[in-house]
């Protein structure tokens, strides 16, 4: 049955390709090109964090509604090539349809601080303070979220993007006047990458980096703290995996019975099929902070059997020890 699902160029990270070894990075272009690519990750293969839910740092609220809406019917996703269990995309910022996504987001925060600024003056400055803050900063500021939030409705149609295919372990890189270029996934090495922000503030960026070539793939988020690019990067290859279940995230929840794998793993460990649907939104919050801590934690570039033997705790760990309490 697997044989038929997925292609024979699958990764699988228990039988590996015989690659030949990348060149020292001394040999990758000059100076400049060698601080742009910036480190290896150097991490052992395989997921050992194991914290997923970490990730999902800004979506959790509309992954849940989107699970406990209509277009979450599992029939939905069998034979839908974006489902999450056949494909996951790293968008770029160069698409209209990103673009306004993010505007909408800054649209958000500025219509929350306008809120609370209304708040803040109606307090100290009186009611009639308070409502002109109100006019003349809240009610625009929402007004262009609102418009950001219709022109984005649905999911975006992304023509730019780099696409990850699990069933077949290929890479499809977009080339502008070309077709998209496949590489097969077990070519490319995480690395990351300091950025600097306007503000003077460092954030982590995760790069791939084609070991034969001068390809260089970046992920479209620069994250505060360097867990969260390996988080990133252990979750992109299970997701690439066949040889692991899918992340267990509340996006993959709907499409996890239609990937073999995941669905003799499921089967086998007596996962609930609705187990995030079903689940109350203090319950996720409260699990979503115990998996930032444990992600924090976890001495990465060690296994899993390594950590907990160092003492690492699970998020699991950490929620039953706070129940007991």
């Amino acid at each position: 049955m697997n044989d038929s699902i997925y292609a024979i160029t699958a990764y699988n990270s228990k039988a590996p390709r015989n690659l030949e070894p990348a060149p020292p990075l001394e040999e990758r272009g000059g100076y400049f090109t060698q601080v742009a690519i910036g480190r290896p990750l150097n991490l052992p293969t395989g997921a050992h964090c194991r914290e997923p839910l970490a990730e999902d740092s800004t979506c959790i609220e509309e992954d849940l509604d989107f699970l406990r809406g209509p277009d979450s019917a599992p029939k939905a996703y069998q034979n839908t090539e974006d489902a999450p269990h056949i494909k996951a995309i790293w968008p770029t910022m160069f698409e209209w349809a990103v673009a306004l996504r993010a505007l909408r987001y800054i649209a958000a925060w500025f219509a929350i601080s306008g809120a609370a600024a209304c708040l803040l003056f109606g307090f100290l400055n009186g009611l009639e303070v308070g409502i002109g803050f109100f006019k003349f900063s809240f009610l625009p500021l929402f007004g262009v979220w609102l418009f950001f939030k219709l022109l984005t409705r649905g999911e975006p149609k992304l023509k730019k993007d780099t696409r990850f295919y699990r069933r077949t372990g290929m890479v499809s890189i977009y080339q502008k006047g070309k077709p998209r270029r496949e590489i097969p996934f077990d070519e490319f090495d995480p690395h990351m990458t300091a950025r600097t922000a306007a503000t003077g503030s460092t954030g982590f960026m995760l790069l791939l980096v084609h070991r034969y070539s001068d390809l260089v793939i970046s992920h479209i988020n620069d994250y505060p703290d360097e867990f969260e690019v390996y988080l990133e990067w252990e979750n992109l290859s299970q997701f690439m995996d066949i040889s692991q279940p899918l992340p267990d995230t509340l996006i993959n929840e709907p499409a996890r019975p239609f990937d073999p794998v995941t669905a003799e793993y499921d089967k086998k460990n007596g996962r609930p099929k609705h187990f995030w649907r079903d689940m109350s939104r203090e319950e996720l919050h409260a699990r979503y902070k115990a998996a930032c801590q444990a992600a924090k934690d976890f001495p990465w570039g060690k296994t899993r059997d390594q950590a907990l033997a160092q003492g690492w705790k699970s998020s699991e760990q950490r929620r039953r020890k706070i129940n007991k309490n």
